[in-house]
């Protein structure tokens, strides 16, 4: 490559070094933990959700997942979506997910019932969310 052809490339080089990174900003802050955590973003995943609901507000959390929850057993990058319930603590919930892949996640993401699950469990819950990625033994 020449001089001038470098001197050419370089803003267009910069320019892409940008678009990159504004990308990876839009990105959903779940998909760059699981992006971090698994070797191959085509093959299936899961994740644990832990929720502390605030006092008193358990139904309502309850009655927040229960649309998401069915609507995302359609999704066909889903395997498997569960509310559960702890036992001992019943404030606490664990949500697992699995999905086929990140792409999956992504598409699920964007999806009308998630985001109104995502608007809404902040007012419900008690501190943030802690989200475990567990992969597939190969």
């Amino acid at each position: 490559m020449t001089c001038r052809g470098l001197l050419l490339a370089l803003p267009v080089l910069f320019l892409a070094a940008l678009l990159t990174e504004a990308q990876a900003q839009d990105e959903h802050p779940a998909v760059t933990l699981v992006k971090s955590k698994v070797k191959d973003p085509s093959k299936p995943f899961a994740l644990v959700v832990t929720i502390k609901a605030k006092a008193g507000k358990e139904k309502e959390l309850e009655a927040a997942f229960a649309p998401c929850t069915a609507a995302t057993k359609k999704e066909p990058g889903c395997i498997s979506y569960e509310l559960n319930r702890d036992s001992e603590d019943p404030t606490v919930y664990m949500n697992y997910e699995k999905f086929k892949s990140v792409a999956a996640l992504e598409e699920h993401l964007k999806q009308a019932h998630t985001q109104k699950l995502l608007m809404t469990v902040p007012m419900l819950a008690e501190g943030d969310l802690k989200i475990k990625v567990y992969t597939i033994p190969e």
